[in-house]
């Protein structure tokens, strides 16, 4: 009987601490993120002034390596590790998401005006694998784009 008390306490406790929902989607305050480390806003992705999602990832994720093929066409993201670094089968690339759709090609990224992204939210290795599963162990890149945000 205790421990379903405790239990219910853990429940409701959880539940008291959800942010605000506006229109069937959760909003968070500045710097805040259930997902992220890092959290890049839509102003300081305006204020690079890149040209699409790919190069604003360039320029505002150093932590990650970019490779584009001859005509700058993106082939792949990966994430730098040391030498002790545990290697996970399929971790060396970061999943990365798009409104919570997995992007299966990241030529989306080079198609995507930077007005439409609200913001980017970075989960690093093992706290990606938390949300994501072992194919995350190089982290997740959430983008949400402003359509799809509110």
């Amino acid at each position: 009987m205790r421990i379903t008390g405790l239990l219910m306490g853990s429940v409701a406790a959880c539940v008291f601490a959800m942010p605000a929902c506006t229109s069937n989607r959760l909003r968070y305050a500045d710097g805040e993120s259930p997902f992220g480390d890092v959290v890049i806003s839509g102003d300081q992705i305006d204020a690079r002034h890149v040209r699409n999602a790919w190069e604003a990832l360039q320029q505002l994720v150093p932590r990650y390596s970019y490779t584009e093929d001859r005509a700058g066409r993106p082939l792949a993201i990966s994430g730098h590790r040391g030498r002790s670094s545990i290697v996970l089968a399929n971790s060396e690339q970061p999943i990365v998401l798009v409104d919570g759709a997995r992007l299966t090609s990241l030529d989306v990224l080079q198609q995507m005006p930077p007005d439409a992204i609200d913001r980017i939210e970075l989960r690093r290795g093992a706290r990606g694998t938390t949300v994501e599963g072992t194919d995350a162990g190089a982290g997740v890149i959430y983008i949400h784009t402003r359509s799809g945000s509110d």
